[in-house]
């Protein structure tokens, strides 16, 4: 075995360094390769793991693993996509051990989807996963052969995009009802599974959601229109904590619709589209995407499927779009689901009828304004501003994101056009849905 790291520069000093050489074993590594190329007889030469540049992603470690293997006398090179436990930041990682991110996600992993099964081309929603551990999760690299990629995170999706992602889930709503009815006889999947399908995200022991609750409160009295009438603003100050806070009732386990296993984490970077590559300019080959993968499942629930597609539009679209076609895609949704269960021989008016999913709208519509609030306050924020701030003082970094994040979330609403337009339009729809204040030109 020969285990080296190349891009050293983007993985820290010492310790950090080591631990990435002693991540996985060859045995593992063996294990690995072994089952995505579906070889008993594949041999690791050698193999190194490095760390992926750039903060993608809020809960972990993001590596890259290369492995170069022997089959039949034939060498090829092949290449993983690792995410792992915090390493370097102790803090981040005590959190997410606390709350149990990380062990929900090899849960899922590990468990449910491995069960569903069904995530084969021309229905493939997922990543292909080779390994867990209670620590790490081995992936296929959807970068390398396969040409996935992200979109920048300022992007308002596009309606081909949305068909695709909305397909997605679909197809992920749909195995989790026939596992239900026709594998384990209709027993729901959080009793079957809550070891796994536990609440990381929206309880008052996670610092990093309450610092969002008072993000959205500091914005709606400090940053929008209706915080310029006293009337409206003493309104706010008076009742605004409440209304948050009704969204902790909103989440819990409800028998009065279906459920199904629910993403309930759709923002950009947990999307990658394979875009079309003969397209004569990159518009159209940005307006042309073939495909949607739907990545981290570390905030998975077992709750009715109407919270995905709420998310998916307060997300990753903007007032506007959604206003103008949201039955269109509620249509395009419902009409694949419907689809996919029918496939299943499952029917949809007994399981779960359109009438059914209408009503669900009114019920949990607060999670996609409160969920926007929280996520879009940090998401849409300048491009490498948290990353930065992560390496130039993890102190500070730490107190943003879990304590209170008031001051800095309004420094950027003055400083960036991009971040005061979107989150003034953010807040304000929530504040309308709140109390009634009707839209002001």
């Amino acid at each position: 075995m020969n285990v080296f790291v190349k891009d050293s520069e983007d993985i820290g000093q010492g310790q950090t360094m080591n631990y990435f050489r002693e991540l996985i074993s060859k045995d593992e590594c063996e294990l690995i390769v072994r089952n995505a190329l579906k070889s008993s007889d594949a041999l690791v030469i050698e193999y190194n793991i490095s760390k992926i540049p750039g903060h993608i992603g809020f809960l972990g470690e993001y590596l890259r693993l290369k492995v170069l293997v022997e089959r039949n006398g034939v060498q090829s090179r092949e290449r993983y996509f690792l995410k792992s436990l915090p390493i370097a930041d102790k803090n981040q990682r005590s959190m997410m051990e606390s709350l149990g991110f990380f062990r929900k996600e090899v849960g899922v992993y590990s468990q449910i989807l491995n069960a569903f099964g069904h995530n084969a081309t021309p229905s493939k929603w997922r990543p292909n996963c080779y390994l867990t551990r209670n620590d790490l999760i081995v992936l296929e690299d959807l970068t390398w052969q396969q040409g996935f990629s992200m979109l920048d995170t300022r992007m308002a999706l596009r309606q081909s995009h949305l068909h695709l992602v909305l397909d997605a889930l679909s197809q992920m709503h749909g195995l989790s009802l026939n596992y239900e009815y026709n594998c384990v006889s209709g027993q729901r999947l959080d009793e079957l599974h809550a070891d796994v399908l536990f609440e990381t995200s929206v309880i008052r022991d996670n610092s990093w959601f309450m610092a969002g609750l008072s993000g959205i409160k500091a914005i709606a009295l400090n940053g929008t229109k209706y915080c310029r009438d006293p009337a409206k603003k003493q309104i706010m100050e008076q009742l605004m904590d409440s209304k948050l806070n009704q969204v902790f009732e909103v989440i819990k386990p409800t028998y009065d619709f279906q459920s199904v296993l629910i993403h309930r984490d759709i923002w950009l970077n947990n999307l990658m589209f394979q875009l079309e590559t003969n397209s004569t300019t990159d518009e159209d080959n940005l307006n042309s995407p073939k495909s949607c993968i739907l990545l981290d499942f570390q905030i998975c629930r077992y709750l009715p499927p109407i919270i995905d597609f709420l998310l998916t539009l307060y997300l990753t679209t903007r007032r506007s779009h959604r206003d103008d076609f949201f039955q269109e895609y509620l249509n395009f949704y419902y009409e694949r689901l419907s689809n996919k269960m029918r496939g299943f021989n499952l029917d949809p008016d007994t399981i779960l009828s359109r009438s059914q999913l209408d009503r669900s709208i009114g019920h949990y519509k607060i999670i996609g304004h409160v969920f926007a609030g929280v996520y879009l306050a940090l998401t849409n924020l300048p491009a490498n501003v948290l990353d930065q701030l992560h390496r130039d003082d993890p102190d500070l970094y730490h107190q943003y994101c879990n304590g209170n994040r008031d001051e800095f979330l309004l420094k950027y609403l003055r400083d960036d056009e991009f971040y005061r337009e979107t989150m003034t339009e953010c807040v304000e729809e929530t504040v309308e849905f709140f109390f009634g204040f009707e839209k002001e030109g």
